[in-house]
């Protein structure tokens, strides 16, 4: 952890209102940053320079000389395909080493899940009082989900999970399926390939290089 309960004077750290682009960024926003350590700083928008183009994640959380950037995907803006490129482009720059993806509906659905996530993984970044009562915030399922799959996770892009829907008579009605994904730089992952096939396009566009790449010129 970062903090340590000898400084519970100091303020909490919080993203720049004005800098949001969407109801969802903030929904996510106001949630996490309670839960993170005061010495950390939140940067909304935050541009790269890659070597195809500039490109901006919603969210940096910078703590020392480590940034992790944090995406709220909502289905309105949001390809996956592209973001793979777009994520490997910012990553191969060196500043960011995480990048963290949540879809809308996890975010309005299993936001605490989403959390959970980020702080099995980058734990430095929140505040000592959060290991305390994560556990009364989280689904049943995810927590389930790291008893038998810790070990794996970090080694892993994608974290999927079947929820069960119940009424109030604890009557199955459906499922859910919660699913995130985390990007490291220093895990292997499709993106390196795109990275690469960019190294070897120079001058081309995104959107060029990824209709080339579709087309079948490797």
């Amino acid at each position: 952890m970062l903090d340590d309960d000898s400084h519970v004077n100091r303020v909490q750290q919080r993203a720049d209102r004005d800098r949001l682009e969407s109801p969802l960024e903030e929904i996510f926003i106001e949630n996490l940053e309670k839960y993170l350590s005061p010495s950390i700083s939140i940067l909304p928008q935050y541009e790269i320079e890659t070597i195809a183009g500039k490109f901006r994640l919603d969210f940096v959380i910078a703590f020392g000389e480590t940034k992790i950037g944090l995406e709220c995907d909502g289905k309105d803006f949001h390809d996956a395909f592209r973001d793979e490129w777009r994520d490997g482009l910012i990553l191969d720059t060196g500043e960011i080493e995480t990048i963290y993806r949540f879809r809308g509906k996890d975010i309005f659905y299993a936001l605490e899940d989403c959390i959970y996530i980020i702080y099995k993984y980058d734990y430095r970044i929140f505040n000592n009082r959060y290991p305390h009562f994560c556990a009364r915030l989280i689904s049943q399922e995810i927590e389930e989900y790291f008893t038998i799959e810790e070990s794996r996770f970090k080694k892993r892009e994608s974290v999927m999970i079947n929820y069960d829907i119940r009424n109030d008579d604890n009557v199955l009605t459906g499922q859910f399926s919660f699913f995130t994904l985390r990007r490291n730089r220093n895990v292997e992952g499709r993106w390196q390939i795109f990275v690469k096939y960019v190294k070897t396009n120079p001058g081309l566009s995104l959107d060029q290089l990824i209709a080339q790449y579709k087309s079948g010129k490797r």
